[in-house]
């Protein structure tokens, strides 16, 4: 799903009306941000075949099509392997197909999906591949933690940011059932926390989504807290800061090290 992301899509289509598409993006916000779905519609609209450019991305067209299963053999996307790492291997597979000439897209299209976890090995890689494109070839690096990409690398892509997902206007009921569960937890005991760590911890799919919710969740708070001139009788300013800032260390250190997910979770239940 697509998030109402005006200017970030004007902005994209604006580049492909005026020939000026950039040779590499930067996607960078939290994760549920609608980064990588915008990178894919993107991709679509350049390599549509629909003739008139208003009419892009059709969603018809094989290409559309192909594009939307990942299928499309001028479309490279590169992710994560389970150690949570972008290896140089998977790297150098992308230079050699990007050696290889276009097969039918006027574009070929790569997405790093979690640029952060581009090794050092990998990062110095693909730099080289910034450096010398081959052909037209648009790069889209998507991360939430872009401070830890080389500063060569920032230096050649041109950064677009993503707006926080608010809870109160766009709540999926996922995200209302993960708050509503967090709310009941931190009025429990501490045992019944940590357990409640322990099931989060062995669901790590489910974990990034509860960590990103609980982030929109308490910053709404913080900014309403400050908006109203006064503080809640449950957190003053200075807590919700110090949980804020908990939650982006604890969910960055689970994606990016090898801490132990449960630990790290067990040490943000004491503070909610």
């Amino acid at each position: 799903m697509i998030l109402n992301l005006p200017k970030q899509r004007e902005f994209l289509k604006k580049t492909v009306e005026l020939g000026r598409v950039p040779h590499a993006l930067l996607f960078c916000g939290q994760n549920a941000s609608g980064k990588k779905a915008l990178a894919i519609e993107f991709i679509k609209t350049l390599n549509c075949q629909a003739a008139s450019l208003a009419k892009r991305p059709c969603q018809r067209c094989r290409t559309c099509q192909e594009i939307e299963k990942k299928t499309n053999p001028d479309l490279s996307v590169v992710e994560p392997l389970e150690n949570q790492e972008i290896k140089i291997s998977q790297i150098r597979q992308l230079q050699s197909h990007l050696a290889l000439r276009a097969y039918s897209a006027p574009f070929k299209a790569v997405i790093i999906d979690k640029a952060h976890c581009l090794n050092q090995e990998a990062q110095s890689a693909f730099l080289k591949l910034l450096e010398e494109p081959k052909g037209r070839t648009v790069f889209i690096l998507i991360s939430q933690y872009p401070e830890m990409l080389l500063p060569t690398i920032l230096s050649r892509v041109e950064r677009m940011s993503f707006p926080v997902v608010r809870i109160n206007s766009q709540a999926t009921e996922k995200q209302k059932k993960i708050i509503s569960d967090m709310l009941k937890v931190k009025e429990q005991e501490m045992t019944f926390r940590f357990q409640y760590a322990k099931k989060l911890a062995e669901e790590p799919e489910q974990l990034k989504d509860v960590l990103e919710t609980w982030l929109v969740y308490f910053r709404e708070m913080l900014i309403s807290t400050v908006n109203s001139a006064s503080q809640t009788k449950e957190y003053s300013l200075t807590k919700l800061s110090k949980i804020i800032k908990l939650i982006q260390t604890t969910d960055f250190l689970i994606a990016t090290t090898n801490v132990s997910p449960r630990l790290a979770l067990e040490i943000l239940m004491l503070e909610l």
